[in-house]
């Protein structure tokens, strides 16, 4: 550290330390002396100041070159280096980032889900893309990450890359943890970027999930979701857009879980035959997806006849006497009445102009490879369901004949449901590594969780059933 003297007197009167007058060119003290006067130029005094003092740096000095052993270089982890975009604006990286997640969900639906997203891509106001690069922006990170999540998870199946299949799961368990906290906060809980959130989380569930049954817990929770928020928030926009994404599968959800599907209510029902006729109304009306849209909405009420059934059957074999005829024969009634309409909808779909030399204008505005898929998966679910509704008739006719004893060890064996792993086509995998079944399911209307039952079941077996 540089000293600086204080004193502005000639060097001579400071060293006797007297006061110098401070005369030019030279002090009158010095004059009266008869010496020559120094002059009033300082020189600069460097010492040093919270340093350790130079004996004992020699000291370490000393000990270093004593010391035998060389000392072993420390490794350091490698410095992150900033690129332009992170120094001056970081948010391009983040904005990037996020683009280059929406591109790649487009090609994770075009692999994965095609025919359930191009089904209603083209009807609906905002579809998943539109509503993707709307919020390429967004300031909301587990919408970014849920979005990512799904194509990273596309191309790391593809690719055979774990590495990205480990990021994938990391970017979702991200998403899950901001979705936590989006449904605590009562004013973000029921938005749709939150149930979009969860959609698109549930279907990774699916896709990749810890157990085949693991899909389940996150379906049930989408359920609540769309219930809490009411049949109106699902009219039209992207909450419709939501809803049918969704729909098919909560349809098999309670079947799996034996309760009714709360879509099957007349304020649901409404509303699912409200957008039949908006689509008419705004020139996006579909023959085949109008129809199949009506086939849903009989398909909607079989988890709940199946449950009521099961309810009767268990009562009785338990020794309840609260089950009376009545109830039985209304049940009986409500499952023959819903066959004969999915009846009527299944042979106009039989007979409809959907082939290969069909005109396409019938199946506007569907692609036509995808309006073929979806007329043979919307026949799978159509008989299934009339199936499953022949069997309610049956067994719950059965039921009212036989005694209790009778019926030891009866749990619905001929019509269980479980988990969806049944292959239409004979292929369990994509092209991208990805299981098939989630877009057959949602095509199906939920009925593929229906176990034993075949689209190519004769038409006959159903009617015989009668």
């Amino acid at each position: 550290m540089v000293a600086v003297p204080y004193s502005k007197g000639c060097r001579a009167c400071v060293q006797r330390r007297v006061k110098c007058d401070e005369s030019r060119p030279r002090c009158q003290h010095c004059v009266r002396r008869g010496v020559d006067c120094p002059g009033y130029q300082k020189h600069l005094k460097f010492l040093p100041v919270n340093t350790p003092s130079l004996h004992k740096i020699h000291h370490q000095d000393d000990q270093n070159q004593k010391s035998k052993k060389p000392r072993q270089p420390v490794a350091k982890p490698p410095a992150h280096k900033n690129n332009a975009d992170e120094l001056i604006a970081p948010s391009l990286v983040k904005k990037a980032f996020a683009t280059q997640g929406v591109e790649t969900l487009e090609f994770f639906i075009d692999a994965t889900v095609p025919g359930l997203y191009y089904t209603y891509s083209n009807r609906v106001t905002e579809n998943w893309m539109a509503f993707s690069r709307r919020n390429v922006e967004s300031t909301l990170d587990p919408l970014l990450w849920s979005i990512r999540c799904l194509g990273i998870l596309h191309l790391g199946k593809k690719n055979h890359d774990p590495h990205q299949i480990a990021n994938s799961r990391a970017m979702y368990g991200r998403a899950l943890h901001g979705l936590y906290y989006l449904l605590k906060n009562p004013k973000s809980a029921r938005s749709d970027s939150t149930l979009a959130i969860a959609v698109m989380l549930g279907v990774y569930e699916m896709l990749d999930g810890v157990t085949p049954q693991s899909w389940l817990t996150h379906s049930s929770g989408i359920a609540t979701i769309i219930r809490l928020r009411g049949p109106e928030a699902h009219r039209s926009g992207f909450g419709r857009t939501l809803l049918v994404s969704f729909k098919s599968f909560i349809v098999a959800d309670a079947l799996m879980r034996s309760e009714p599907c709360f879509l099957a209510e007349p304020a649901w029902r409404a509303v699912l035959s409200a957008a039949i006729q908006e689509d008419e109304a705004a020139g996006k009306a579909s023959w085949l997806g109008n129809l199949a849209e009506r086939i849903f909405i009989e398909v909607a009420q079989c988890p709940g006849l199946y449950a009521r059934a099961r309810g009767v059957v268990v009562a009785r074999v338990h020794g309840a006497e609260d089950v009376d005829d009545a109830m039985r024969r209304g049940l009986m009634h409500e499952a023959v009445l819903c066959k004969g309409r999915l009846r009527r909808l299944k042979e106009e779909l039989e007979t409809g102009p959907v082939g290969e030399n069909a005109a396409l204008e019938p199946v506007d505005p569907i692609p036509f490879p995808v309006a073929q898929k979806l007329r043979w998966h919307v026949l799978h679910g159509s008989l299934s369901g009339m199936a499953l509704l022949d069997q309610i008739v049956v067994l719950v006719q059965s039921d009212r004949l036989r005694k209790v004893n009778s019926l030891e060890g009866a749990a619905f064996k001929t019509w269980d449901v479980g988990a969806p792993v049944m292959t239409m086509n004979g292929e369990s995998r994509l092209s991208n590594g990805l299981p098939v079944w989630p877009d057959q399911l949602a095509l199906s209307m939920g009925m593929l969780a229906v176990k034993g039952i075949s689209p190519a079941s004769d038409d006959e077996d159903a009617e015989d059933a009668e």
